[in-house]
């Protein structure tokens, strides 16, 4: 299971040289679920009877599936969709939801201080094109915090792919051992170890911990 996962490596760059490579969805802002929970508890959704992550009402297998890397997140978007459809619900969270309203603040003030620090940041993404749209990172203001974007779209490989990693750290030019990678889902973390990187899993039940826990890994506690 993925709560409690904090297995990592610490060999490497010391915190104050490590740089950050962050994953997107569920990091910078809630994961589709948790939006889904949200809209649904508003809107009197019977979320009892539906699965939707780990934040749910219920339990969500299909999440774990996801987050061993034993279903794709397609797969897991997919399952999400057809459990809506049987409870006669519409909705869309790829265009149906303004994400400007569902951003972790938590985490864009770590990237906000990492950056006025000097310290390097990076990006590896494997789905935010299917949210964003192709080459979403030539207009997305935020990438000005980031020394490099490496979306999987780019490379025909996903995380946990080694050859993913590898683009990302050699895109900064870093060793992987002076490289956090930070992501929602256990088999990437795993996947960021198995090339020689750090890596912190971001806990979507408990966002304040994980942002307490990445701050104090950094050594700006």
């Amino acid at each position: 299971m993925e709560q409690g996962w904090r297995e990592h490596v610490t060999s490497g760059a010391p915190p104050t040289e490590l740089a950050v490579i962050w994953d997107m969805g569920g990091v910078f802002s809630e994961y589709f679920t948790e939006v889904l929970v949200s809209v649904g508890r508003a809107q009197g959704w019977p979320l009892a009877r539906i699965p939707l992550g780990p934040t749910g009402d219920v339990a969500d297998p299909a999440y774990g599936d996801m987050s061993e890397g034993r279903i794709e997140e397609s797969d897991y978007v997919s399952i999400c969709a057809a459990r809506l459809a049987a409870e006669g619900l519409e909705f869309n969270p790829r265009t149906d939801t303004d994400w400007s309203l569902h951003q972790r603040p938590g985490t864009w003030a770590l990237i906000e201080r990492l950056h006025s620090l000097g310290r390097v940041q990076a990006i590896l993404t494997n789905d935010a094109s299917a949210w964003m749209g192709a080459d979403w990172w030539e207009r997305w203001e935020p990438a000005r915090f980031f020394a490099s974007i490496v979306d999987v779209a780019t490379l025909g490989v996903r995380k946990p792919h080694p050859d993913a990693y590898v683009a990302a750290y050699q895109a900064i030019s870093r060793d992987p051992g002076a490289c956090l990678f930070v992501d929602d889902t256990v088999v990437n973390c795993r996947g960021a170890e198995a090339v020689g990187m750090q890596s912190e899993w971001f806990d979507i039940t408990n966002p304040a911990a994980s942002i307490a826990a990445l701050t104090e890994r950094l050594g700006l506690s």
